[in-house]
């Protein structure tokens, strides 16, 4: 099983522009191992509101447990950068960071992170969020999703020694 890279938004117009994709709903997409859409439902439903911009962590925390996805939020007692906060974080689990006025979500088990922004798994040490100031963070319990299966660091050192 492959990471979930959830798409786009789908055509709201036939004049062919996209809607906006928000970080709250694409992170729960993400954890919950859904598409967008019914992510950004949830969201507007939980907050009773035309769209899903500026979803609050309880929002988030809410969406998540109606797919399925426990996990519980703690807020920082100092606000640190990014960069320097990826380090302090627990090996081998998945997170959803609140960084200010955006979430991410945090893949320690191969140490990348995604988001609505860039949407594709690429090393956490090279976000381009590093140097924003991260709140809070979600610690999901059960994420329904694999870490990225990478075998070919198994056969290059074979394959280098001739055996």
């Amino acid at each position: 099983m492959d990471k979930i890279i959830p798409q786009r938004r789908q055509l709201m117009y036939d004049n062919g522009n996209y809607r906006t994709t928000w970080c709250g709903p694409y992170s729960i997409a993400v954890v919950c191992n859904i598409e967008y859409e019914p992510a950004y439902r949830i969201c507007r439903k939980l907050r009773q509101k035309r769209h899903a911009k500026g979803v609050s962590n309880t929002n988030i925390a809410d969406a998540c447990h109606h797919f399925g996805v426990r996990g519980e939020w703690t807020k920082l007692a100092k606000r640190t950068q990014l960069r320097k906060f990826l380090p302090t974080l627990e090996a081998g689990k998945v997170y959803i960071v609140q960084i200010t006025k955006h979430v991410l979500v945090v893949d320690t088990r191969d140490m990348t992170t995604i988001d609505n922004q860039v949407r594709e798994w690429v090393a956490a040490e090279e976000t381009h969020h590093k140097t924003k100031l991260v709140h809070s963070v979600f610690e999901v319990k059960n994420p329904k999703f694999q870490p990225k299966q990478d075998d070919a660091w198994l056969i290059e050192p074979l394959a280098a020694s001739g055996g």
